[in-house]
């Protein structure tokens, strides 16, 4: 067996969710006799989302290229970020760590492609929105996306940070994220809601929109999975 290694604390509500899930799944699938070895290497938010808001991806890029080596130096075999907008900086650091990184935008990717969706609503973080970070990567395979308007990209951001990204989950915003998705979905006709943040689960769940779901965390999840069985 593979021992994973986590890059977390982006925010740090979200790698639980990650432990918890690789936890879980290992359990619902080998049992309890054998647990997975997990290494996580917590790193302070407020500096990476610095980075992205000063749009200093050299530096962010940097940082993730040094808790890739840290995983290394604590035995991981391969990594995973815990958060999708540090992947803006993909191309600066995918080909300089020191251990291989699993993309959770390669991840969503195929399984939408999978699912065959025909369009997709994005709700992430401003700059993964902002940045056509989903848009990019779908358009590529074939497949068209839909991201709010600013505004509304605004009112999400908000709801996001800080609560949310500290795990605070409170009903008003839950209620606006739902009437912001839901208006979308109407009026483009969209067949799924692609989660591409991963507190975004932690608010919205199956069921609270009309159409699936598409849980990046747990997409990411699987394939970390998947990895440490392979």
């Amino acid at each position: 067996m593979k021992k994973a290694g986590i890059i977390g604390g982006l925010g740090p509500a979200s790698t639980i969710d990650y432990y918890n899930g690789i936890i879980n799944f290992w359990i619902s699938k080998h049992g309890a006799d054998c647990y997975p070895e997990i290494v996580i290497d917590s790193l302070n938010m407020n500096k990476v989302v610095s980075c992205v808001e000063n749009t200093q991806y050299n530096e962010l890029a940097d940082i993730i290229i040094d808790s890739t080596e840290h995983l290394k130096n604590a035995g991981a075999d391969f990594a995973a970020i815990a958060s999708n907008t540090p992947h803006i900086a993909w191309d600066k650091f995918a080909d300089k760590t020191c251990i291989p990184v699993i993309s959770i935008i390669d991840a969503v990717c195929s399984y939408v492609t999978e699912k065959k969706y025909n369009k997709v609503l994005i709700f992430a973080t401003a700059f993964t929105m902002k940045n056509g970070l989903y848009d990019k990567a779908l358009n590529s395979r074939g497949i068209p996306c839909i991201t709010p308007s600013g505004e509304d990209i605004d009112s999400l951001g908000s709801i996001i940070y800080p609560n949310l990204e500290n795990g605070i989950v409170i009903k008003d915003d839950k209620q606006k994220m739902i009437q912001i998705a839901q208006k979308y979905i109407d009026r483009y006709s969209c067949d799924a809601l692609l989660l591409g943040c991963t507190e975004i689960p932690l608010m919205i769940k199956p069921g609270d929109v009309t159409v699936p779901l598409i849980n990046s965390t747990q997409i990411h999840i699987d394939r970390i999975c998947a990895e440490l069985e392979a």
